[in-house]
């Protein structure tokens, strides 16, 4: 086609779909019908139809999206054909599973032999009520196979629930210890905040005291030396030349005797 128009009849792959889809339908209907041999052969022949429809699909897919087809359209229109042939491969495996289980019952069950007679071994062979007995036993094994797989599944499930639990037990718990871990963080930073302080503060306190320990021996060295200054008396030397050329010495009662005649004149101290 040369381009998509809205209301325009239908792709060429739709028109071939229609017709296999009625193929099919007619196949499966007559399959019942069929002996085992023919069944094979139409299910062979059913399985190709069913695999041209697909490659069908997809060239319609692929040519409407050439022709601009919107996308809504397009969706639309290939879900209604893929629905329908996904319809006949449900039932060809519903028909095939049906075969199997049917070739099961008849062929490989075992057959409780009647008194006084011959085992039958095949489903020719059978009566209605050995047949009824062969699919009520395989039934039965069916049901306590099935019981089995739901008390295996129910374990399972309990299984599952507490090892569920576990790990959630865990996870809270390894949750906790983040938590500890983060506290102890910020406990480790804030305690080496506080030495930094407290190796100030003591550096500070050195520096105090160091000072302090330089001013007491300041002041016990001015005390010393004080102390020597009053103990010692500074010499005073008598000046001639304020009393005259035969100055007279003061008259004082602590005044003391003359140097003698002729003798070397001393210097007191006073």
């Amino acid at each position: 086609m040369p381009g998509y128009v809205a209301g325009v009849t239908k792709y060429e792959q739709e028109n071939k779909l229609e017709t296999l889809f009625q193929s099919l339908g007619k196949g499966f209907k007559a399959l019942n019908g069929l002996s085992d041999a023919k069944q094979q052969a139409s299910l062979k022949d059913l399985t190709a139809q069913m695999q041209e429809a697909k490659t069908l699909i997809k060239e319609f897919e692929r040519e409407a999206r050439t022709d601009g087809m919107p996308p809504m359209d397009l969706a639309t229109r290939k879900k209604l054909l893929v629905q329908e042939l996904n319809g006949y491969i449900t039932a060809k495996k519903d028909f095939t599973t049906a075969s199997a289980t049917k070739a099961e019952l008849t062929s490989g069950a075992s057959v409780t032999v009647p008194k006084g007679g011959v085992a039958p071994k095949t489903q020719q062979d059978m009566s209605s009520t050995q047949l009824m007995e062969v699919g009520r036993k395989e039934i039965k094994e069916t049901d306590e196979a099935l019981g089995r797989a739901q008390r295996l599944v129910q374990a399972t499930i309990e299984v599952g629930t507490k090892t569920a639990e576990t790990l959630q037990g865990q996870t809270e718990q390894m949750e906790r210890v983040v938590n500890d871990l983060d506290e102890v963080k910020f406990t480790l930073k804030k305690a080496s905040k506080v030495m930094r302080d407290i190796t100030r503060s003591m550096a500070t306190d050195k520096c105090i005291m160091a000072l302090m320990v330089a001013a007491v021996v300041a002041v016990c060295v001015l005390i010393g030396i004080k102390a020597a200054g009053l103990e010692k008396k500074a010499p005073q030397i008598p000046l001639p030349h304020l009393f005259g050329s035969n100055p007279s010495p003061p008259s004082t009662a602590d005044s003391p005797p003359p140097p003698a005649a002729g003798g070397r004149r001393l210097l007191y101290l006073t």
